[in-house]
């Protein structure tokens, strides 16, 4: 019982701590408005890797074909990575003066983003998922961020595209909620997690420093950590959206989790010389604190859980000692029902969990006003407070699982 409160309120208490600290951090430090003139726009390159991506790829070569940008600065560069159903035919029968379309044997993603790479003629590489459409003002308001030369990266806001059924909707209020922690984290120069699907890069950084790692699991990821390990910057654009195609299946976002997670704690693992004062708030306060809240938010969720099971367990035993009527399912609905709510409300931790809806509302209204555009969650915002905590926590020890018995974890 002790350890269990102990649990809950530092878990509550290092909860309030970061969030408080972030929301300071990001009032604190307001962002100037950048302009551009549109004749200092620089070319870019955007890389499009593609792998049995027939169902998406025209649509997706269309939606950076339609970008508001000067098709005089902009070139596209797809590269079919092996596929063998009719994604390369598909990509060459569109016809267009910037689409340039190549084909290699299968290598993976990062090798096929790397042979973009190398075609690119752009200042500025945006690596774009195959199955992803972009709003068309976005690059223009991320290329703007490329003025501060110190900046290697710029980051968009990713959401669900036409989201349907319980998981996609879960995964729209997600990528949501991130909008705060991404603006918080970039106001403190500590981004350390960009989204793969259009994230625009320097292309001398890749120059200096060496193309995407083929073989890593989140190859985006290390990209993020190896501009932070060389005191560069990322930005965050948080009304530049685009929306990607997100698992639909239970099993297919797993092995989606599956791969983030794990290539997320190897990664971290690897670059373990950002946990320091050297690289500011990045180093001693953002990554410390993910995580321990991990750690602590996956421990707390499954202790409850079982505390709960163990709970129900004990209050069947007593209902059969008593002779209560199961048959009743009237009377047993109501009865758990009762118990399940007395026991909640009458333990402080329920205060918590009333304030974490608060906060999470919070950042809805929050991420609706920086985002600027209408994107409805009221309907997946109930699914999400039910759900999200249990499948994040079963992600996390899954990928550990993983992690620790070293078993092989593929891309797809």
């Amino acid at each position: 019982m002790i350890l269990r409160e102990t649990i809950i309120y530092l878990t509550a208490y290092i909860g309030l701590f970061t969030i408080s600290y972030y929301a300071l951090s990001l009032f604190s430090k307001k962002s100037e408005e950048i302009e551009l003139d549109t004749k200092r726009l620089p070319f870019v390159s955007i890389v499009i890797p593609a792998y049995n991506e027939e169902k998406t790829i025209l649509q997706t070569i269309k939606s950076a074909c339609n970008l508001d940008y000067p098709k005089n600065k902009l070139e596209i560069i797809v590269v079919d990575d092996g596929s063998n159903d009719k994604t390369y035919k598909i990509a060459k029968s569109l016809k267009s003066d910037i689409v340039k379309v190549f084909s290699k044997s299968n290598g993976g993603k990062a090798s096929a983003l790397n042979l973009g790479i190398k075609h690119a003629r752009g200042e500025i590489v945006v690596t774009m998922d195959a199955d992803t459409y972009v709003s068309s003002d976005a690059l223009k308001k991320m290329v703007k961020c490329f003025l501060e030369k110190e900046v290697m990266c710029v980051s968009p806001s990713p959401t669900v595209h036409n989201p349907k059924g319980i998981l996609q909707r879960l995964q729209q209020v997600e990528y949501f909620l991130g909008v705060f922690f991404r603006k918080a984290f970039a106001s403190m120069d500590a981004i350390h997690i960009t989204p793969g699907a259009f994230s625009a890069y320097r292309k001398k950084f890749f120059d200096k420093y060496g193309l995407f790692e083929i073989g890593n699991l989140t190859e985006d990821l290390e990209m993020a950590l190896r501009i932070q390990a060389n005191h560069y910057k990322i930005r965050y654009v948080p009304d530049a959206v685009f929306y990607t195609h997100s698992p639909n299946t239970f099993f297919s976002l797993l092995k989606q989790r599956r791969r983030w997670y794990s290539g997320l704690i190897k990664n971290l693992w690897r670059y373990r010389k950002l946990f320091s004062r050297k690289y500011g708030e990045l180093g001693v306060i953002v990554l410390p604190a993910a995580l321990i809240t991990i750690t602590l938010s996956i421990t707390l969720t499954v202790w409850l859980i079982v505390d709960s099971l163990l709970r129900l367990n004990k209050e069947i035993l007593l209902l059969k000692s008593i002779n209560f009527s199961f048959t009743n399912l009237f009377n047993f609905n109501k009865f758990f029902f009762e118990r399940m709510y007395i026991n909640f409300f009458s333990h402080p931790y329920a205060l918590f969990f009333l304030l974490f809806i608060g906060i999470t509302i919070g950042y809805l209204i929050f991420a609706k006003k920086n985002i600027k555009k209408e994107i409805p969650v009221s309907f997946s915002f109930p699914i999400y407070l039910l759900l999200y905590a249990v499948l994040f926590s079963f992600w996390w020890i899954i990928s550990v699982f993983y992690i620790l018995l070293n078993k092989k974890i593929k891309w797809r």
